[in-house]
């Protein structure tokens, strides 16, 4: 039974909340990771093949990546860290070279590089092929996600160029090579933040979901299963949609979609909200009710934090020192299933994953002020 039944709920995340019902995670366990590094980019993989979830965390100052190893029950040990490239600020994690191990493609801001790491299975990484890569991407990447875009097997990525209102493909060779610097892809309109790649359709061929920040539509082009890609009229998608995840929030079976917005200034927080769209599972959209965050939803992430089917999101709100959780029922999201669960200093970054492997979405929450990682499990 839904845990929000029981709750003290209201209608609004605004200022005015009276009361904050009790969250739905534990309290953080801090991981530090020293005053060198900033973190900014996380992804999970079990990167030492002993079944257990771990994490990879991108820093600034660093340059580099952090491999926090999983017990499978919620903790983690810091294990070594791998050069990554400048300021090092997505990370996709997927088997480019078919060993079965996974690898890391991370997209690098304030230079056009993207970084290749290749896994070793054992919590460890090397250079891929001609790694890092000089990519078209103006005027530097902020984005990075992967699928096999030409149906050759071989994993692909893509990356923003929002400088040029494109997205650049690199084709993948199967051997954890890329071809750089890439295709462009015409978008039409900046696509600024990041981006997803996912079927939303339901033909079999990977799709992009591509949001414009300074537009406020997303704009879903279709893969034509040959490396092609068609832009669609675009969706509205609230004002300043900054980042998105795609999840099915109402249990149909047909993957929706879920946005922050944000201003980009953490003294406007006019923008400051969730905008959600639910998908009918041919690439159409219709939107949901706005729902309100804490300050500056900087990024936004999708998970089932309470076990029950349906795909709940989260915010980390850089402005408010906390994270929006939102969860999913039958009908999407809805401001009545919202609410704060405060954190110990700002984050920038939230990742939705099961880490001790009880079915539930943990929390974790990357602190650059706090040089730090914090992990919050899912309560049962």
């Amino acid at each position: 039974m839904r845990r929000a039944a029981a709750l003290l709920v209201f209608a609004a995340c605004g200022a005015a909340c009276a009361a904050e019902p009790p969250s739905p995670f534990g309290p953080p366990a801090r991981i530090a990771l020293g005053d060198s590094r900033q973190p900014e980019a996380v992804a999970a993989g079990d990167f030492d093949r002993d079944g257990h979830v771990d994490l990879v965390v991108g820093s600034e100052g660093a340059a580099d990546v952090t491999v926090l190893l999983g017990d499978g029950h919620g903790g983690f040990r810091v294990g070594r860290s791998f050069p990554a490239g400048p300021h090092p600020t997505e990370i996709f994690v997927a088997d480019f070279d078919h060993d079965g191990l996974p690898d890391l493609a991370i997209a690098n801001h304030e230079t056009s590089t993207v970084t290749i790491l290749l896994g070793d299975g054992k919590g460890g990484f090397r250079p891929g092929p001609g790694s890092p890569l000089s990519v078209r991407s103006t005027p530097h990447p902020h984005t990075i996600d992967g699928c096999d875009a030409n149906g050759d097997g071989n994993l692909d990525l893509v990356i923003d160029s929002w400088g040029e209102n494109r997205l650049t493909l690199l084709l993948g060779d199967g051997k954890g090579g890329f071809q750089a610097p890439g295709t462009p892809i015409e978008v039409g309109r900046k696509p600024y933040r990041n981006l997803k790649l996912r079927d939303v359709d339901g033909d079999g061929r990977c799709d992009i979901v591509a949001p414009s920040y300074g537009s406020g539509v997303v704009t879903v082009l279709r893969g034509d299963g040959h490396g092609g890609f068609r832009a669609g009229d675009p969706i509205p998608a609230g004002p300043a949609p900054f980042t998105v995840d795609v999840a099915d929030l109402n249990r149909d079976g047909k993957p929706d979609l879920a946005f922050s917005n944000y201003s980009g200034q953490l003294t406007d927080p006019s923008d400051d909200a969730i905008t959600f769209l639910l998908g009918d599972g041919k690439g159409g959209f219709r939107p949901g009710p706005r729902i309100p965050t804490g300050g500056a939803p900087f990024q936004l992430a999708a998970g089932d934090i309470d076990g029950d089917g349906y795909a709940d999101v989260a915010t980390a709100d850089y402005g408010g020192s906390d994270l929006t959780v939102a969860l999913g029922g039958p009908d999407g999201l809805a401001p009545t299933r919202t609410f704060r669960v405060a954190l110990p200093s700002k984050p920038q970054r939230v990742l939705l994953v099961d880490v001790n492997g009880d079915g539930r979405a943990d929390a974790v929450v990357l602190s650059p002020e706090a040089h730090a990682v914090l992990v919050l499990l899912a309560k049962s």
